[in-house]
């Protein structure tokens, strides 16, 4: 198997698996939200460690994307904190909503960083 073909499974693969965990923390309650907050980190280890794998391949920028990516799933956890906090009605309809929207992003963001690795001479 290539170094190309490893990247792109490992990357994918921890990368489809923080997305996941990201989106059931969205929806779920407390008992369960630290579990999938545990597993998110591990699918966040999973990436940093196929980063380091790959570190002497031109990856740097498709990890950059990808991190900024998760990062747009922040303003939901701070709404749903803000809700806990002050005891707001959280809308849950608005979440599930703006959490898909974020997913097609995210995979998106994925399929470009497999288009890119593909394309690339130097791997």
């Amino acid at each position: 198997m290539s170094n190309k073909t490893k990247f792109i499974l490992i990357f994918s693969g921890g990368y489809l698996f923080t997305i996941s965990m990201l989106f059931l923390l969205q929806i779920s309650e407390i008992p369960w939200f630290f579990l999938w907050l545990v597993l998110m980190h591990g699918g966040i280890i999973i990436l940093a460690l196929s980063k380091r794998k790959f570190k002497t391949f031109p990856v740097l920028s498709h990890y950059r994307r990808t991190y900024m990516s998760l990062l747009l799933f922040i303003p939901i956890l701070i709404y749903k904190i803000i809700t806990r906090i002050f005891s707001l009605t959280e809308n849950e309809e608005v979440i599930k909503i703006v959490s898909l929207a974020i997913i097609l992003v995210c995979l998106t963001n994925l399929i470009y960083t497999v288009y890119k690795v593909k394309r690339q001479e130097d791997f």
